[in-house]
C-alpha cells in the first residue's frame, strides 16, 4: 500500500478519535492550559478537532501537519465552524531542517503545543527518518524495535527545540497508561534541562479512547 494510501486511512481514522476527544471536551481541558497566549504554534493538528477547541477559546493557530489528507479534513472542519479567519495552515514536515528555518523566519508564536503524536507509519519512512532519530540520541536498536513510539520521541523533542529557539513555553500532551508527574516524570526533566527550561508543571486527566492504541 503505497504513502499516500496510508495517509488517507490514518486521517479517516484519527479523524474518528479525534471527534471523540472533542465532543468529550479533552481538547479543550488541555487549550484551557494556555490562558494568556494568544498565537500557538500546533504541532500535528491532524483534522482539525484540536484546532477548532483551540480557537474556540479565543487563540489564533498556526497549525502544521504533513499528512495532507489531514490538513484538506482539518480547513473544512474549521471553516464549517467558521474559524478560518483564526487559523493559518501549513502543510509541512516538521523533522526538515529548511521547513523550521522558514517557520522561525515568517512566523510569531507566544506557545508551541503537540497534542497525542502520531503518524501514517509506513515502510519507507524508517530509513527516511533514521538520520533524524539517531541524531536525537537514539540506537539502531531501539529505534527497529518501537519505530513510531521513536518518532513521537523524535517530534517532541523537536517540538521543544522549536520553542526553545524562539523563548517561548511549550505544552506536550501524551496519552499513557500511568500518571506522570515529577516523581516518574524524568524524560521530561531531561527535556527541560537540554532546552534550558526553568520549570515543569504536570497535569494529568483520566479518560477514554475509541483509538485501539488510545
Amino acid at each position: 500500500m503505497g504513502a499516500s494510501n496510508q495517509e488517507e486511512i490514518y486521517a479517516e481514522q484519527w479523524n474518528l478519535s479525534a471527534k471523540y476527544f472533542y465532543e468529550k471536551n479533552r481538547y479543550h481541558w488541555m487549550a484551557n492550559k494556555l490562558e494568556g497566549y494568544d498565537t500557538v504554534l500546533e504541532i500535528g493538528c491532524g483534522t482539525g478537532y484540536s484546532t477548532l477547541a483551540l480557537v474556540e477559546l479565543g487563540h489564533t493557530v498556526i497549525a502544521i501537519d504533513k499528512n495532507p489528507d489531514c490538513i484538506k479534513k482539518a480547513k473544512e472542519l474549521v471553516e464549517k465552524n467558521g474559524k478560518s479567519d483564526r487559523v493559518i495552515f501549513i502543510e509541512g514536515d516538521i523533522t526538515d531542517e529548511k521547513f523550521r528555518q522558514t517557520l522561525n523566519e515568517n512566523c510569531e508564536f507566544d506557545i508551541v503545543v503537540c497534542w497525542n503524536v502520531g503518524t501514517a507509519w509506513t515502510e519507507g519512512m524508517l530509513e527516511k527518518y533514521l538520520p533524524y532519530l539517531l541524531e536525537y540520541g537514539l540506537n539502531i536498536l531501539q529505534i527497529q524495535n518501537n519505530q513510531e513510539s521513536s518518532y513521537a520521541e523524535l517530534i517532541i523533542w523537536i517540538t521543544c527545540n522549536i520553542a526553545a529557539k524562539n523563548n517561548v513555553p511549550v505544552q506536550i500532551i501524551e496519552r499513557c497508561a500511568e500518571v506522570i508527574d515529577s516523581e516518574n516524570g524524568s524524560y521530561y526533566e531531561i527535556l527541560g534541562k537540554e532546552f534550558g527550561y526553568s520549570k515543569i508543571s504536570y497535569d494529568n486527566l483520566k479518560c477514554d479512547s475509541i483509538s485501539s492504541e488510545g
